[in-house]
């Protein structure tokens, strides 16, 4: 696999598992791997991503294969902002009345909050 696409894969499989509060352990062991080594080296663009593991992660992350391996990373759960350049995105919250899904959602945005900060997306 070319670098620059392996870098890309490894971007977004990183931001997916960031944004959904997985750490490399859990996605390790989701895969079925003997440590977390073995998912880590994805995430490092070090290891071609499986096509297998590729399908496991996009049904984890509800997403199509696709927006894993894309040149372009991107979060199915953002719309950017309309105005360009502007450091910010727009996020559609479900809420069902539960204080476990607020909570929930209030940390998704937290870490979405800190990659805009540290402008990782």
């Amino acid at each position: 696999m070319e670098t620059e696409l392996k870098s890309h894969i490894a971007e977004n499989l990183r931001k997916h598992r960031v944004l959904r509060g997985y750490t490399q352990e859990y996605i390790a062991e989701y895969l079925g791997k003997r440590d977390y080594t073995a998912y880590s080296r994805y995430e490092q663009g070090r290891s071609n991503l499986k096509m297998e593991d590729a399908i496991k992660l996009a049904n984890l992350y509800e997403v199509d294969v696709q927006e894993l391996i894309s040149v372009t990373p991107s979060v199915s759960s953002f719309t950017e902002n309309p105005r360009k350049n502007s450091g910010s995105v727009s996020i559609l919250v479900d809420l069902d009345g539960s204080s476990n899904t607020l909570e929930s959602n209030i940390n998704k945005l937290k870490r979405i909050n800190d990659l805009l900060a540290k402008q990782e997306i």
